[in-house]
């Protein structure tokens, strides 16, 4: 029960990456661009490289006005992903609370 709440704690609160980290990221070889655009909701970066062959590949990731990323959205090469949504995780861990306390009370 203690790492599922450390987990949404961790999904409530931490940054999971923050845009500063993501301007890095314009050095590395692979990378054409970082683009960051500020929105009602907080921070939208937009990255743009190259992965397997020659493939291109953009990142959309959606940061709140404390910098915590709250979606990361891949298309690479035409297909489009979301990779992580902060929402669906918070909802996931208290899921997981719930069954595991209903769990322990069945178990009595």
């Amino acid at each position: 029960m203690k790492e599922i709440l450390e987990q949404l704690y961790d999904e409530l609160y931490s940054p999971k990456v923050n845009p500063e980290e993501l301007i890095n990221n314009a050095t590395l070889p692979n990378y054409i661009s970082v683009n960051i655009v500020s929105n009602q909701i907080g921070l939208m970066v937009t990255t743009e490289c190259i992965v397997d062959k020659d493939i291109e590949a953009k990142y959309k990731y959606q940061f709140d006005k404390e910098k915590r990323l709250l979606t990361l959205v891949g298309d690479i090469d035409g297909e489009i992903d979301v990779i992580y949504d902060r929402s669906k995780e918070i909802t996931r861990k208290y899921k997981e609370i719930k069954e595991y306390m209903e769990f322990r009370v069945q178990a009595v």
